[in-house]
């Protein structure tokens, strides 16, 4: 296991670790995370750093290699080749997933809409209903004055 790093600032730090039954700590006694580059530079090359370095945390700027540096060449190229190639798979795979939900969501609202259209129709057949039953009572109501008019006429 390599402790040295490529700045001076690294090195130093690599001086403060200690450990507690394997672990590494930070100078504040925070265990060490285990983590995996994947840059190009340093592709699949393991690191320890302070799990408080990627929150907003007290800052600590802890950091060391686990694994010794690959030489620049074809596996360094093939294994970050091979991540990248990886992330898009799970990329389409998330983007497969959401067209799948898209779909699902698409064909619920088709339901919906033919519900409401539904229902619509049924409020606009209500309607008319309602509109005739008030031309009869209106026509029972005439007749019912006229009835009246002649019965009042004829007396």
């Amino acid at each position: 296991m390599s402790s040295s790093s490529s700045t001076s600032r690294n090195q130093l730090q690599v001086t403060h670790v200690q450990s507690q039954e394997g672990v590494k700590v930070c100078d504040f006694f925070v265990p060490a995370k285990e983590r995996t580059c994947w840059k190009i530079t340093n592709p699949g090359r393991r690191f320890w750093n302070c799990q408080n370095s990627m929150t907003r945390l007290r800052k600590c700027s802890f950091f060391e290699w686990k694994d010794e540096e690959q030489a620049d060449g074809y596996y360094k190229n093939l294994l970050y080749s091979l991540k990248q190639k990886l992330d898009a798979k799970d990329e389409m795979s998330e983007m497969n997933n959401l067209r799948r939900r898209i779909v699902e969501v698409e064909f619920l609202l088709s339901q919906e809409q033919y519900k409401v259209g539904k229902s619509e129709k049924e409020v606009h057949d209500a309607m008319k209903a309602i509109g005739r039953y008030r031309m009869i009572v209106v026509l029972l109501f005439a007749c019912l004055a006229l009835f009246i008019l002649k019965l009042g006429g004829s007396m």
